[in-house]
């Protein structure tokens, strides 16, 4: 009985055609070369995606564009599904085995299948439908083209390989907006040679909370009790993160000196989406580490066992140095003789 197997997603999610491979451990068919993206009823236009705004029990009504760069006929699988972060931050969506749960399952092709003459295209209609009771904010999802084949492994077992590419859906539903960053699950800690200055590690991860989705400018501080700073250089900024979604981010700052206890200050300001929308609040976090200055701590004790051993040989040597106090003659007692 052959198993199925899923080759990792690839998604070219931009309006360009993008050429899949299979992997090398599957001894597949030739590549194919093909795309989607979004199109009039007619041919395809120039929208880098999907994108609308609607209220809570709309209908959408649009087309999309397979095309086949290929010189043989290609047939493709048609559908749509959730989209959702990667752990890097990357954007994904569910795989076909999958069942969608917002905007994919509110999305309905006209055909689950179509198949494409070798260098053409076809034009497929497709239904946005959202529920009344849809919650307000972004809704993310992408209208996925699969090419299916069968393959031999490298056990010699047959194997399904599932390559697609797909085309965003960015859906706006309209009602109370909030644009909402966090940050939890933030740690530090302090690593350093015996002389000099060390390194500190810091971890947190980035929440979106919010029902809209944002990135983010960050900025990562190292500070001494007495308020000087040393900050993350070259601190990438965050990918935009889908409502719901967390990425988690791990910064390295050298050269901080162990001047005891450290705070580890997170800021990141929000970055949203172009249009209209409440302005996200800047969110902060910090923790304290301790960065123990082991040679100085080593200094001020030797120091301080000097001063106790002159201090202690001081107060002998004076000691010795005092005689001992003899006691006073005692005068004999005369006696009186009467006349």
């Amino acid at each position: 009985m052959s198993r199925i197997w899923r080759h990792p997603v690839l998604l070219a999610l931009t309006a360009a055609l993008t050429l899949v491979l299979a992997p090398a451990s599957a001894h597949a068919a030739a590549p194919a070369t093909y795309g989607v993206r979004p199109a009039t009823a007619t041919a395809p236009d120039t929208r880098p995606n999907f994108s609308y705004s609607a209220t809570p029990g709309a209908i959408i009504s649009d087309f999309v564009a397979v095309s086949n760069l290929s010189t043989d006929p290609l047939t493709l699988k048609l559908y749509a599904n959730d989209a959702y972060n990667t752990p890097d931050g990357g954007f994904d969506l569910l795989p076909g085995n999958r069942a969608a749960t917002d905007v994919g399952s509110w999305t309905r092709l006209e055909v689950p299948e179509v198949t494409v003459p070798g260098r053409d295209l076809r034009i497929v209609p497709f239904k946005l439908t959202i529920p009344a009771g849809a919650t307000p904010g972004d809704h993310v999802g992408g209208i996925v083209v699969a090419l299916v084949t069968e393959a031999t492994d490298a056990n010699g077992q047959k194997v399904a390989v599932e390559q697609r590419v797909g085309a965003r859906i960015y859906l706006r539903v309209s009602g109370d907006l909030a644009p909402r960053l966090a940050i939890d699950e933030l740690t530090a800690d302090y690593s350093g040679s015996f002389v000099g200055s060390g390194e500190t590690t810091i971890d947190y991860t980035v929440r979106n909370i919010g029902n809209v989705r944002l990135g983010g400018r960050q900025r990562v501080t190292v500070e001494t009790p007495w308020g000087s700073g040393t900050s993350a250089d070259n601190l990438k900024d965050l990918p935009e993160l889908l409502p719901g979604n967390s990425i988690r981010q791990h910064v390295v700052i050298p050269g901080v000196l162990p001047a005891g206890w450290l705070d580890g200050l997170v800021h990141i300001e929000p970055v949203a989406p172009p249009g209209p929308q409440p302005q996200a609040q800047t969110v902060e976090a910090s923790v304290t580490v301790l960065a123990v200055p082991w040679l100085v701590l080593i200094i001020l004790l030797l120091v301080v066992a000097l001063t106790v051993f002159l201090l202690w040989r001081r107060r002998r040597r004076k000691r010795g140095a005092d005689p001992t106090p003899s006691q006073p003659e005692t005068e004999p007692e005369v006696a009186n003789a009467s006349a």
